[in-house]
């Protein structure tokens, strides 16, 4: 089967950076173009962000990164697939890939179009959640959870010979039941296809979702999450479970990409990637037995419990050079409404442990749960200060939406002036931003005062910021801003002066 595989552009929120922006290579739709090529498909990828990162379109509220679809309509690659997949990797790119249907069902009106859902990122959604909005648009199936397990099936959904009933993890028009998302132990996922995707577009950005380095590919060592936090989507995309590589697979892979690509840095994309510590600890051991080289940074976050103290040093020797972990709330009250245990003490002890060992270490922080209150942001503020005098070295703080599959977008307990405002980890949109960002912004504030009067190191961050070798994402973060700027700079000129930026 001729498949076109397409992922959407990035949306960046207007006036506020810090909760959009960001970028993410599409490792799962890669994996699914590897997976379709070992079946014997012909697979064509077109990644609308990464082919052309530069370019820019004001849509409002937020820019639209990465170039338009109509660039596209009258190639070969569109007009002689016989399906379309859509990467939904983000829930900021919606209305992008809602937009995109519509152009394709324009244009080719009788070739089949299906959205394939990211279960293995908190920033995308469920696709049920959403189902009308995608069907109102033209979609003709939805891809829930992941396609590997009856890859023949959901071709066959999009070709004329089947007349079954529908798969349980897809949808289409006709669909009455609640879809059920397909996971196996131990399953086998192909290395994703990278050379279908614009790499150098990634690395010449001076900026990425982790620490930038000159070359880098992300990589998935474990699927899903068994935590049920309440903010996130993963319980459902993932049905709460979580399953792991085996190292010597992971360990491989690593290589594999490093010979092929001269790649040396990764940047571990798993939900929570040390859930069986003794599995990473293994890794780190291979790494070090085969000399690999390589340099990782768990760049999505992991449970801080469970990484073993006395093997930070093991971590560090085997290439760690950043780990990133979610407090959520310095709060035990609001982290069990939350549904999600925190060892606090643990956590200290572990920044000091990377502290010592040159890991940089991030802790994330929320603001805005409907259910936090002053005493909870109090109790932030002050973990986030015994955090910093541990070593901490950067703190990332997100202001809670609604995304469509988890818990808080199910009770509608979030309310928002605009229906049609971008959801995003900043979300501008809800009725209370305004207190929601003052929180943030001590948050952010208490992080630096702490900072200036325990260390050097705001200024040692602000040296490697100019001599543009960043160890923190923190440090790519004036360079994220400076090239928006540009960019938006540019689209402004070109509109006055009528051309095309």
């Amino acid at each position: 089967m001729k498949i076109t595989l397409i992922s959407p552009r990035l949306a960046i929120q207007k006036g506020d950076f810090l909760g959009s922006g960001v970028p993410y290579l599409p490792i799962e739709l890669a994996t699914l173009a590897a997976f379709a090529r070992e079946h014997d498909d012909a697979v064509s990828l077109i990644d609308l962000f990464g082919n052309n990162p530069k370019q820019f379109s004001d849509e409002g509220d937020f820019y639209l990164q990465g170039e338009s679809i109509e660039k596209y309509l009258d190639r070969d690659v569109f007009q002689q697939a016989q399906a379309f997949i859509l990467y939904a990797i983000s829930y900021m790119s919606h209305l992008e890939l809602l937009s995109i249907v519509s152009q394709l069902k324009q244009t080719l009106p009788h070739i089949p179009v299906a959205i394939l859902e990211n279960s293995q990122a908190v920033t995308a959604y469920s696709l049920q959640r959403v189902a009308d909005d995608y069907f109102n648009a033209g979609a003709d199936l939805l891809i829930c959870g992941e396609p590997y397990f009856n890859w023949d099936e959901i071709k066959s959904q999009l070709g004329s010979e089947y007349t079954g009933l529908i798969p349980r993890n897809l949808l289409n028009r006709e669909s009455k039941h609640v879809p059920q998302r397909m996971t196996a132990k131990g399953m086998h996922y192909p290395m994703p296809a990278w050379d279908l995707i614009n790499l150098p577009g990634y690395w010449k950005l001076p900026y990425s979702h982790g620490p930038k380095t000159p070359k880098f590919l992300p990589i998935l060592t474990s699927r899903g999450c068994p935590y049920p936090c309440d903010f996130c989507i993963v319980p459902e995309t993932s049905n709460s479970r979580w399953d792991g590589n085996e190292p010597e697979d992971v360990v491989d892979e690593i290589i594999i990409l490093r010979n092929r690509f001269g790649v040396h840095d990764f940047q571990i994309e798993d939900l929570n990637p040390t859930v069986q510590p003794q599995r990473w600890e293994r890794i780190c051991e291979l790494l070090i037995e085969r000399k690999a080289n390589v340099r990782f940074y768990f760049v999505s976050g992991t449970k801080a419990e469970t990484i073993n103290i006395d093997k930070i040093p093991l971590f560090a020797r085997a290439g760690c050079r950043y780990i990133s972990i979610s407090p959520e709330s310095g709060s035990s009250d609001l982290m069990q409404v939350i549904g999600k245990k925190f060892d606090y003490k643990h956590g200290i002890e572990l920044i000091s442990a990377c502290r010592y060992n040159n890991i940089r270490t991030q802790a994330c922080l929320l603001v805005g749960h409907p259910d936090e209150t002053e005493n909870d942001f109090k109790a932030s503020v002050e973990y986030l200060s015994l955090m910093v005098k541990a070593g901490l070295d950067e703190v990332a703080v997100f202001i809670v939406a609604p995304f469509a599959g988890s818990k808080l977008h199910a009770k509608r307990a979030i309310s928002f002036e605009d229906k049609k405002a971008l959801i995003s980890f900043s979300p501008k949109g809800r009725t209370d931003y305004k207190t929601l960002a003052g929180r943030r912004k001590g948050l952010i504030k208490t992080f630096f005062v702490q900072k200036l009067q325990h260390s050097l190191d705001l200024w040692l961050q602000g040296l490697r910021v100019i001599r543009g070798i960043p160890q923190t994402k923190m440090e790519n973060l004036p360079y994220r801003i400076a090239f928006i700027y540009w960019r938006v700079f540019r689209l402004f000129v070109s509109k006055i002066l009528g051309y095309k930026s």
